[in-house]
């Protein structure tokens, strides 16, 4: 069983973080922007990427805010497992160029009102219930781990 590795953005500015407005069979949700890691690409350089891929944003990763596990079973072969890896970031330029690459459910990327976002549809549930203290406090968050299926 492989485990996948995905790093993922928490971007804030002026009380605003980003987030990827995405579309699923259940409906309307939002997820933080980045994705998987490259074989060869380290974290940090896999976070810039993702960004500028899916935002059109260049970022800084600052620190290491949390980390996440999950395990989904499938009918056939293999469990999918992912470790997620969320980074506090820095905008690095204002300036957008466009996306050149967004998710599969992915349907844009938005400003959302912090308050709105601990509240609204921002999943995983635990990145929602945990996003205050991974961006305002000074460590590294273990999230836990979820099993699906």
């Amino acid at each position: 069983m492989a485990i996948r590795n995905s790093a993922k953005a928490l971007l804030m500015d002026s009380g605003k973080i980003l987030l990827n407005r995405c579309r699923s069979r259940f409906g309307v949700y939002y997820a933080l922007p980045g994705g998987g890691q490259r074989l060869g690409e380290t974290l940090t350089e896999a976070i810039r990427r993702e960004l500028l891929e899916e935002t059109g944003l260049s970022v800084a990763p600052v620190r290491l805010a949390g980390v996440y596990e999950q395990v989904t079973r499938r009918q056939e072969g293999p469990p999918d497992h992912k470790l997620y890896f969320l980074y506090l970031c820095e905008l690095l330029d204002v300036e957008r160029s466009k996306p050149t690459h967004r998710d599969a459910y992915q349907l844009s990327s938005e400003w959302v009102d912090l308050n709105e976002a601990v509240t609204g549809r921002l999943f995983p549930r635990t990145v929602r219930n945990n996003l205050m203290r991974m961006i305002y406090g000074d460590g590294t968050y273990y999230l836990g781990s979820e099993r699906k299926g």
